[in-house]
């Protein structure tokens, strides 16, 4: 292999410049397509910093972003909301969205003291009953200046999942979206979510639902491959030239798309380490191996029948986690 001069600092440091460069894709169009949703629009049909109400119940909007773990949705959706022009903070206190992850265990209570805390409020008393604490978080809410909710994992609300613990999560959910103070809200988390979604038709009807699907060698070729060669010139190394490499890395990131990046990331630290001026199918090997801790034999970038290797059987697969 080609050796780098330079030490493997400088080069790891680089790395560490492009894990924390982002790279906007069709998904971000997309989800500000779905984010401006949920704001009105005058007469002329510009779009307008007011909440989107329901003309009938007067409630908000919400959206629903589902996506299998690893798929990189919750970066999307901070990305989306911290560059929408209505939600730029204006003043110090001014909270335009929010942002928690979802309670476990999940009660209403807890989801309204994790919201309320999320304005800023640190003393929050357990002792108080769920309707003093809404209605405290009901005057946050309008103090701050809030017009997004963002619960993220939100499929952990469903709790144990008997028919009263969802009934009573979805009853404090799509109060957050009625009355005085309605906040637009989103809710992102696997597929599981669909059954808080679908168990109550006015939340069902009030959400829009935006699946992000798992990306493929085939029809996403030309965005991947620009990200890995976006990726590679970040760091100063030559990017990849295998003929299958991107199929095997789609295939090992299991279809995720943010797994597919951080998979690239640590190879470049794979070859970074080696102080390697360009990155290979052997770098991605070793980082793979690592994180997988798989038999060489069942290495998706060394064995020749990579596509048939079962990936449910390594501690990564979607059914055993992962974001």
């Amino acid at each position: 292999m080609t050796m780098m001069t330079s030490i493997p600092a400088p080069a790891l440091a680089a790395v560490d410049r492009a894990a924390s460069k982002y790279i906007p894709t069709g998904r971000d169009k997309d989800f500000r397509h779905q984010l401006d949703r949920l704001f009105a629009r005058d007469d002329t049909g510009a779009l307008t910093a007011a909440l989107r109400k329901d003309p009938g119940t007067g409630d908000a909007k919400g959206l629903a972003v589902i996506e299998a773990p690893g798929g990189g949705k919750s970066t999307l959706i901070e990305k989306g909301l911290s560059r929408h022009p209505f939600l730029e903070p204006e003043f110090e206190g001014h909270l335009p969205y929010i942002k928690i992850n979802a309670p476990s265990p999940a009660t209403p209570k807890s989801l309204l003291i994790e919201l309320l805390m999320a304005t800023g409020y640190a003393d929050v008393s357990w002792s108080k009953s769920e309707q003093e604490i809404t209605k405290l978080l009901r005057h946050r809410l309008q103090l701050c200046g809030v017009l997004i909710v963002w619960i993220d994992e939100a499929h952990d609300l469903i709790g144990g999942g008997t028919p009263h613990k969802v009934q009573t999560t979805v009853k404090s959910t799509k109060n957050l979206m009625q009355g005085v103070g309605a906040v637009g809200l989103i809710l992102s988390g696997i597929d599981t979510l669909w059954t808080l979604i679908s168990s109550d038709e006015q939340l069902n009807r009030r959400f829009s639902k935006m699946p992000l699907k798992s990306v493929t060698a085939v029809s996403d070729e030309k965005m991947l491959n620009s990200i890995v060669r976006t990726l590679c010139k970040e760091v100063g190394v030559e990017a990849p030239v295998s003929s299958d490499l991107l199929e095997r890395l789609v295939h090992a990131s299991r279809g995720r798309f943010g797994r597919f990046i951080e998979y690239t990331l640590a190879a470049l630290e794979t070859a970074a380490y080696a102080g390697d001026a360009f990155l290979d199918v052997h770098h991605f090997a070793q980082a793979w191996a690592q994180r997988e801790g798989c038999e060489q034999g069942q290495n998706v970038f060394l064995a020749k029948n990579w596509a048939q290797i079962d990936l449910g059987q390594f501690p990564g697969s979607p059914a055993r986690g992962g974001r």
